[in-house]
């Protein structure tokens, strides 16, 4: 007697891989970047999916491209700047006004 074990279709395979996945919190995505970047969006993917400290930083840095902290005076502005805070973002200064000096009858 044989018994013939049948394989489940492609489409039975990723629906069962995706119903696991979705049980231990993850969630497939599909994406279409530049070719370049292909390498950075697979690393970013494997260090969000191992976790820790890797992934802690990547989470950091995208709230900072989200919302980009203010400095409300210059010790804030040094503070942040001393800790890194914002590396690699792009500053948005507004431009300042020349103003003549005033006279004080000095």
């Amino acid at each position: 007697m044989t018994t013939s074990t049948k394989k489940p279709s492609p489409a039975k395979r990723l629906a069962l891989y995706r119903q696991r996945a979705e049980k231990i919190g993850m969630r497939r995505v599909e994406v279409a970047v530049p070719a370049p970047d292909v390498a950075i969006i697979r690393n970013f993917a494997r260090a969000f999916r191992e976790g820790g400290v890797g992934a802690e930083r990547l989470r950091r840095q995208g709230e900072l491209i989200d919302h980009p902290p203010l400095a409300r005076n210059s010790a804030e502005l040094y503070e942040m700047l001393r800790a890194g805070i914002g590396e690699g973002v792009d500053l948005e200064l507004p431009i300042r006004r020349f103003e003549e000096p005033r006279h004080t009858g000095f």
